[in-house]
């Protein structure tokens, strides 16, 4: 099923996504959060053709869009960038891979230790049906709970 649009935390293996915190105007990387950091909401937002724009809230309210910059996944760059959010039916039904639309075979892969930055990368996936990804490639979207 696909993602519905709307603010979201993201996690991999039980560990929040966020921004780095580099002061504006410079881009900020996007990280795995260590424990204790308060987690971001993410908005995202449906384009045509089930890709979207993914954007991280910034302190101020406003949001930045996550792009890649020499493989890298960043947010507030001058570009937004489109993505497929696609579900990854054995991770169940928070559970999705975030693959590029300019490249699908690409993605974001998130990395072992905390702090350490979100890589856009070829995308492993296993040959059955459904399609087995790698833990460090599938991330959870969790609905923040309306206020």
């Amino acid at each position: 099923m696909s993602l519905k649009p709307g603010l979201y935390y993201i996690q991999n293996r039980r560990r929040y996504i966020g921004s780095s915190g580099e002061e504006p105007p410079n881009a900020q990387r996007v990280i795995v959060l260590p424990d204790g950091v308060r987690a971001p909401r993410w908005l995202v937002e449906k384009l045509d053709d089930d890709r979207y724009i993914i954007k991280v809230e910034e302190p101020d309210g406003s949001h930045a869009s996550a792009a890649t910059v020499d493989d890298k996944i960043f947010v507030r760059v001058e570009k937004s960038e489109a993505w497929y959010i696609i579900p990854d039916e054995r991770g169940g039904k928070d559970s999705y891979v975030i693959a590029s639309a300019d490249e699908r075979y690409k993605g974001w892969v998130a990395p072992e230790e905390p702090e350490d930055q979100i890589l856009y990368r070829l995308l492993i996936v296993g040959p059955s049906f459904p399609p087995f990804y790698p833990p460090n490639e599938t991330f959870q979207f969790l609905p923040v709970p309306r206020e």
